[in-house]
């Protein structure tokens, strides 16, 4: 596969991570056309104006048959039914892939659809992004070094080699898990960081402050990362809140218990009790980064 050549790739929503996904296929000549779907000329404008499409589209048509590998990569929650709808216009070769954050989006019907036919479904997420959003946005070295999961049904089919070398050539890490395994470590690593992030930032400008500047202006760089994340698409993250609420609400809990006997410890002014959790917290973080290494 170290020469992976492609006749056609679409890419369904061709926003920050497709568009991103377009300018490096194009880079590493992987397609001889990138075609881009989306209902908004604007961001299909602004698409084929960085380059990072060949060819724009307003609907979805039999003509997405003619590619040979197909990104879903719109908001998690039209993922499947995208998938259904795209269905009858595919090849027997055509293998469908998608860039979502939440991977038990796909519902049994739509698993057991692909399953009966020759083209190929594979879920997947490189965790890649920024606060941005749209096509404009779009970066060429967005995967680098980033980690893709994949998380297919039939780990050993040949489609799974096929994606993973795209994803390998543009720069990314591979590393293959279940849908489950997924959804729950990006509840803690992701999904409950940014639900902290929306909500801190909304908490802090509640607070009576004549200049509410001034939470800015002396803000120390927690802060600052904070307002950052919590200036991500609204839209996307309340798609991935809902769609991954049984793995999120059961990691909310467990911060919630957490942050309970932190607050009962400062309450009581107890200062060994809260060095303690500090200190274990901190160790817990190196552990992980000499793993990591």
């Amino acid at each position: 596969m170290k020469d992976i050549k492609f006749k056609e790739i679409t890419i369904i929503g061709p926003g920050l991570i497709g568009a991103s996904l377009g300018l490096i296929l194009k880079n590493k000549r992987i397609a001889k056309k990138i075609v881009g779907i989306d209902n908004s000329k604007k961001n299909i404008k602004d698409a084929i104006d960085n380059k990072s499409i060949d060819e724009g589209r307003l609907k979805i048509d039999e003509k997405i048959g003619r590619s040979d590998v197909i990104f879903i990569c719109t908001p998690v929650s039209l993922i499947d039914s995208i998938a259904n709808q795209i269905y009858p216009y595919l090849s027997d070769h055509s293998i469908v892939t998608d860039v979502g954050s939440v991977k038990n989006c796909f519902s049994a019907k739509t698993i057991s659809l692909y399953d009966n036919k020759k083209s190929f479904l594979l879920p997947a997420h490189p965790i890649a992004g920024t606060e941005h959003s749209g096509a404009k946005s779009a970066q060429l070295n967005l995967f680098l070094n980033k980690w893709c999961i994949l998380t297919p049904q039939k780990k050993k089919k040949k489609q799974v080699s096929i994606i993973s070398s795209i994803w390998k050539k543009i720069g990314a890490k591979i590393s293959i898990m279940s849908a489950d395994q997924h959804d729950k470590i990006m509840s803690i690593t992701s999904h409950l960081p940014h639900l902290i992030a929306f909500t801190i930032v909304g908490t802090a400008f509640k607070i009576d402050l004549k200049k509410k500047k001034e939470l800015i202006n002396f803000s120390a760089g927690g802060f600052r990362d904070f307002t950052r994340i919590g200036s991500s698409d609204p839209k996307m993250w309340v798609d991935i809140f809902i769609h991954n609420r049984k793995y999120l609400l059961k990691t909310l809990k467990n911060f919630s218990s957490d942050i309970k006997t932190l607050e009962n410890s400062i309450k009581n002014c107890e200062e060994k009790e809260i060095f303690n959790i500090l200190k274990k917290n901190k160790e817990i973080r190196k552990s992980i980064l000499k793993i990591s290494d």
